[in-house]
């Protein structure tokens, strides 16, 4: 059986041999300092997994992963950079559309374990990439926004509105009930409902539905918040607000292509798949919720 073939960029030669012994043993591995040979080797073999650095002198990491997802659609995406930078972090998501964001200096162990998903995850993906079935349509997708701010409801209404069902939910408690109700298909949310973080679920929502596609809608800026919301919650978009109604409108017509894409090919499911909440707090508000909504599908039967 041939080893995944794992691709390294990163401008320092000393970082790339510290990762060249993490993955020499199970991996084909290439390296390189420069993105346009990274592109190249994109192009011309297969490769399960591309790890980049983000600050390189010739391009930024969330361009190159930008690229390789145009180039390469089912290499998975892995940003390791040693700064917490929200402009990076916001590119990582909204064009990299990375698997995980990840922090030098790097944990061995943690780093391999994400390694070794990610090339599971894209051996299947390059499985099923060239004989996907559609999907056979049974209900509209289901749409749920969570948000004080009524131009975001307006515009997803004036995008969506012929062709889901969409709900508005302005407080955690309402949002929960339609959770109860029925899986979603995308999620426009808003990071704080009142005083309420609703990070957890986001989260909570992924971990229940990896099909379920995210797009933060937000004045949040806490860089390691959303490093977290990336590797446990895989949002796929974020959006700092204000944001012009037709950036909006794109994203949610890209959003809602990916989820009919996703639900087509279950495997893909799998490149949504997060990291365990980490945040003490968010695990107790996670588990109080699922309960909650056990009890709510109970009582309404579904």
């Amino acid at each position: 059986m041939s080893k995944p073939t794992l691709l390294l960029i990163d401008d320092e030669d000393r970082i790339l041999r510290s990762l060249r012994m993490l993955f020499f043993v199970g991996y084909n591995v290439r390296t390189t300092t420069e993105p346009g040979e990274a592109i190249r080797i994109l192009r011309e073999e297969k490769v399960h997994v591309i790890m980049s650095d983000q600050r390189m002198p010739q391009m930024q990491g969330s361009e190159l992963l930008r690229i390789a997802r145009e180039t390469s659609p089912a290499t998975m995406r892995i940003l390791l950079t040693g700064y917490s930078d929200l402009d990076a972090s916001i590119a990582s998501v909204n064009e990299g559309e990375v698997f995980r964001y990840l922090m030098k200096p790097w944990n061995a162990e943690d780093v391999k374990k994400v390694v070794a998903e990610a090339a599971a995850i894209a051996e299947a993906s390059f499985a099923v990439q060239s004989h996907a079935e559609p999907a056979t349509e049974t209900a509209k997708p289901r749409v749920l926004i969570m948000d004080h701010d009524e131009a975001t409801a307006k515009t997803v209404h004036e995008t969506l509105g012929d062709r889901c069902e969409i709900v508005w939910a302005s407080d955690a408690q309402h949002a929960m009930e339609e959770l109860a109700k029925q899986d979603v298909s995308v999620v426009v949310s808003d990071l704080m409902l009142g005083e309420t973080n609703v990070g957890y679920i986001l989260k909570t929502i992924k971990q229940l539905n990896p099909q379920t596609q995210c797009i933060v809608v937000t004045s949040f800026n806490d860089t390691s918040r959303l490093i977290e919301l990336i590797n446990q919650a895989q949002i796929t978009r974020f959006l700092p607000k204000p944001v012009s109604k037709g950036i909006l409108a794109r994203n949610l017509e890209s959003m809602l292509e990916r989820f009919h894409l996703v639900r087509s090919q279950p495997a893909l499911q799998k490149r949504q798949s997060v990291e365990p909440i980490s945040n003490a707090q968010e695990r107790v508000q996670a588990g109080n919720f699922i309960g909650m909504l056990g009890k709510l599908r109970a009582r309404i039967g579904v």
